[in-house]
């Protein structure tokens, strides 16, 4: 029964264009570990078929149907088995949302989760923060948790920011920091030298250019220098040379 609900469905379509997958044509797409869908643009699917001039509900239906992989029509049998007399479309879409689509908690859950920008910039982190909200309007938490992801020199100029709603230009204003800051901060990493402490600096003045490039195998000694008297008395048994300016 199975094969012929499929052979049926291919029937039914005289394009012959290739078909994409089930979940583009409901307007969905798989998650990053395919086993999860998210709603993807409120007109995606309806595009799709516009473009193919295909308007009526059953058509979509069964277009949906042939485009399926064989585990997930096997999880479908009991709707494309027996579907509904009419918006057989909607019958199979809200399935695959129901069978497949994350729930409340794991998208909560994954908001949560990211942690930093990491190579990503701030609009592509946005992005993918806003698909898991999905038909949800972002708040006041939505926007404190995309601040918080961003490093503490961009944070600060942001949070001030009158974008308080727009959350696409709230992202290409911190992309414009990032971008700004990004370059000089390689710049300072490159170019920053070690600063010595006062005590090394004290350790350095106490000591004559001698001892600073042979240390203790320095043969001649120069005052002022902190090994200037051992030196002086080397000298006056024969073993260094202790010279006062």
């Amino acid at each position: 029964m199975f094969g012929s609900i499929l052979s049926k469905s291919k029937q039914k379509i005289k394009h012959k264009k290739k078909i994409p997958s089930a979940f583009l044509l409901t307007g969905l797409f798989r998650s990053t570990d395919g086993q999860k869908v998210l709603k993807g643009p409120k007109h995606e699917g309806p595009i799709k078929f516009a473009l193919r001039g295909i308007t009526a509900d059953e058509t979509k239906y069964y277009h949906v149907v042939a485009a399926l992989d064989a585990a997930t029509a096997s999880r479908s049998l009991a709707v494309i088995s027996s579907p509904p007399p009419t918006c057989k479309y909607s019958a199979i879409k809200s399935f695959l949302i129901d069978a497949y689509g994350l729930s409340e908690a794991e998208k909560a859950a994954m908001l949560l989760d990211i942690k930093e920008l990491g190579d990503s910039k701030p609009s592509e982190v946005l992005d993918k923060m806003l698909a898991l909200l999905e038909d949800h309007r972002p708040c006041f938490l939505f926007r404190h948790i995309f601040l918080r992801l961003l490093p503490e020199a961009i944070r600060a100029p942001m949070a001030n920011s009158s974008n308080n709603s727009d959350y696409r230009a709230l992202a290409k204003e911190a992309d414009n920091l990032y971008n700004s800051l990004t370059p000089n901060s390689t710049v300072c990493t490159t170019v920053q030298q070690p600063i010595k402490s006062h005590a090394d600096l004290s350790e350095i003045d106490s000591i004559c250019w001698f001892h600073r490039k042979f240390g203790s195998n320095a043969r001649r000694c120069t005052n002022p220098c902190k090994h200037f008297q051992t030196f002086k008395r080397k000298g006056n048994q024969g073993n260094g040379r202790a010279d006062q300016y």
